[in-house]
């Protein structure tokens, strides 16, 4: 089933000119979030094999101080790390979420691609499930600053901050 693109998800205005897009997933984990405005993403860490087992992301803030946001999930599979160059931003990530079967979980973020303005793909990280279900969230003016996330032992659902 595929869910389209950001007009069909949810949004909310955040008092600093963020928009807030998602959960894409689970509806069970730990809510995770950042307390700081995010101005423009640096880094982002995937941890993966199979699923999204954590993410790591640094950003800097409207003073210019460089934050680290995530960690949130576990410690199994692999770390791949993409950085933007300064004049870098992302304008699309798409993903899919479903059962995570070899666990034996009933929904985690099973993969994310992200596309950068340069035309850069980073990803897809983890793996597609046969019973997964798509998200597609183009970002025709402004940009993915940073995400919010429910996370335990794995990622089990993800949302984006979006910067006009």
């Amino acid at each position: 089933m595929e869910i389209g693109t950001a007009l069909q998800c949810l949004k909310s205005l955040l008092q600093d000119g963020l928009v807030k897009i998602g959960m894409f997933g689970a509806t069970s984990g730990t809510m995770r979030d950042i307390d700081v405005a995010p101005k423009h993403l640096k880094a982002v860490t995937i941890r993966s094999i199979d699923t999204i087992d954590r993410l790591t992301f640094h950003f800097d803030d409207e003073k210019g101080n460089q934050i680290m946001g995530g960690e949130w999930g576990g410690n199994l599979g692999n770390d791949h790390t993409f950085y933007l160059d300064r004049d870098e931003y992302l304008k699309q990530v798409s993903g899919t979420f479903g059962p995570f079967e070899l666990q034996k979980l009933p929904c985690t973020v099973n993969s994310l691609t992200f596309i950068s303005n340069k035309g850069k793909r980073y990803g897809p990280f983890g793996t597609r499930g046969a019973k997964d279900t798509s998200f597609d969230i183009p970002v025709e003016k402004g940009s993915i600053v940073g995400f919010y996330a429910r996370a335990d032992g794995f990622v089990s659902a993800i949302g984006f901050y979006i910067r006009p």
